[in-house]
């Protein structure tokens, strides 16, 4: 018969017992009140950011208590830790105080407010290249929130900050007839110095109605030099040159969010001028912030032929919050 050792088996069972009952009643981790972030761009091409190109940029906090509210503080990513520093130490005030906060890159001279109108003023570049991301205004915003928010913050506690595109962007996608094949096709770019008149350049940003707004644009209507984005050679499937075939070449620009008249697109093609002027009469006439525009342009030896000026989101960045007027 087997001898069964009862004591050993009851303190056995005691143990699991107080073990089970230690993890059932462990206490919640401490709160950390120290402000550390997680940023992420939305997806996007080139003269844009990346979220491994974003290397710093401005986060404003409004709360109830101006001892916790912050003006626009700037943000550095470590080159060696990767971890995101502030320019000063930012705390929250308690885990279920309501808060507002705003995100923006490139980062502003510093002491704004976000109960400023405007809360600042921002200019893209008339001279525009791929590798600068200067003209991207990028935004993050969410009011009455709170550190209590799971969607907010990540399982480190670090507040997730969903960069969004905030202004507009214009690709002129030039198709070229198969003529410019005449003496075989060419092998690099014709087109250039691709000039987009007739915009204007400024817009102002300001929170209204608890929504991140940019504002009608203003100041004078300039040109912006475009960049070359794409440059497609004709070809067969094989890769080979195809005279029966055409070559594409994309270029493109941001512009602020704004109601349009007409403006102009000038440029060189095979050493020679060509102008197109999009009328309003034609198109809807307005760009919208976080919108990405293509204006498809047939170019001949002697004419320029448009289609359809189509629009699609910047980029899928999720549900967006913006205002134009």
């Amino acid at each position: 018969m087997m001898k069964i050792n009862t004591p050993i088996l009851i303190l056995t069972a005691l143990a699991a017992a107080v073990i089970g009952c230690n993890k059932a009643s462990a206490p919640e981790a401490p709160f950390d009140p120290v402000v550390r972030v997680a940023p992420e761009v939305a997806p996007q091409t080139r003269g844009s950011y990346t979220t491994e190109t974003l290397k710093e940029f401005d986060l404003f906090i409004h709360s109830a208590n101006s001892k916790y509210s912050y003006t626009n503080t700037k943000f550095t990513k470590n080159a060696t830790s990767g971890e995101w520093e502030p320019a000063r130490q930012m705390l929250w005030e308690g885990k279920k105080t309501g808060f507002d906060f705003l995100a923006i890159a490139p980062s502003q001279a510093s002491g704004l407010s976000m109960t400023d109108d405007p809360i600042f003023v921002f200019e893209v570049e008339t001279v525009q290249t791929k590798e600068s991301t200067a003209s991207d205004l990028l935004w993050a915003f969410k009011s009455g929130t709170s550190c209590e928010d799971t969607d907010l913050f990540d399982s480190e506690g670090k507040m997730k900050i969903a960069f969004n595109h905030a202004l507009s962007k214009l690709k002129v996608q030039f198709t070229l007839g198969t003529e410019f094949n005449h003496n075989g096709v060419p092998q690099s770019n014709p087109v250039r110095d691709v000039q987009i008149g007739k915009f204007k350049t400024r817009t102002g940003i300001k929170i209204n109605n608890n929504k991140f707004d940019p504002v009608s644009s203003t100041g004078d209507k300039k040109t912006i030099q475009a960049y070359e984005e794409s440059w497609t050679k004709a070809v067969d499937e094989a890769g080979r040159d195809d005279k029966t075939k055409n070559c594409v070449a994309v270029f493109e620009c941001i512009l602020p969010q704004q109601n349009w008249d007409e403006f102009t697109v000038n440029f060189i093609c095979g050493g020679k001028p060509y102008t197109y002027t999009a009328r309003s009469g034609q198109y809807l006439g307005i760009f919208e912030s976080g919108k990405n525009y293509t204006l498809p342009l047939t170019v001949g030896k002697d004419e320029v032929i448009a289609g359809e000026i189509t629009a699609t989101p910047w980029a899928d960045g999720g549900p967006s919050d913006l205002e134009t007027d």
